[in-house]
C-alpha cells in the first residue's frame, strides 16, 4: 500500500491537523467555561472598600463625606453592586462559553470534512 503524497494530500493533512487542534482547544475551553459558569469564584470588592467611594481624603488626610448617606444605604448599594457584578460575570462566562463552543463546532466540522476527503483519496 503506497500513499500518494502530493500537494493536495499535504494540504488536507495540514488542514486536519490545524482543525483538530482548534477542536481540542475548543473542547478544553468549553469545559473550563462551563465550570466557570457553575462555580462563580470571582473577586468582589469588600464592603470596606466599597464604603470608601462615599468618603474623600481632604488636604490634611482626614476623611470627609462626599455625599450624605447612611450606613444602611451604603449596605443596600453594596448588595446591588454584588448582584450587578454577579450578573456581569455570568454574562461574560456565557459569552466566552459560546466562543469556545463555536470553535469546537467549527473545528470539528472542518476536521470531519477534510478527514473524509483524505479517506476518499486512499
Amino acid at each position: 500500500m503506497t500513499k500518494n503524497l502530493n500537494l493536495r494530500s499535504l494540504y488536507l493533512y495540514l488542514v486536519c491537523l490545524v482543525t483538530l487542534v482548534i477542536f481540542i482547544f475548543g473542547t478544553i475551553f468549553t469545559i473550563q467555561r462551563t465550570v466557570d459558569l457553575i462555580v462563580d469564584d470571582g473577586y468582589y470588592q469588600t464592603l470596606e472598600d466599597f464604603r470608601q467611594r462615599y468618603y474623600m481624603q481632604n488636604s490634611r488626610n482626614q476623611e470627609e463625606e462626599v455625599e450624605e448617606i447612611s450606613e444602611e444605604e451604603i449596605k443596600e448599594r453594596y448588595k446591588a453592586y454584588e448582584q450587578e457584578e454577579a450578573n456581569r460575570r455570568r454574562n461574560r462566562n456565557i459569552k466566552n462559553l459560546s466562543y469556545s463552543f463555536s470553535a469546537m463546532l467549527v473545528g470539528g466540522g472542518f476536521w470531519i470534512y477534510h478527514w473524509r476527503k483524505i479517506q476518499e483519496d486512499q
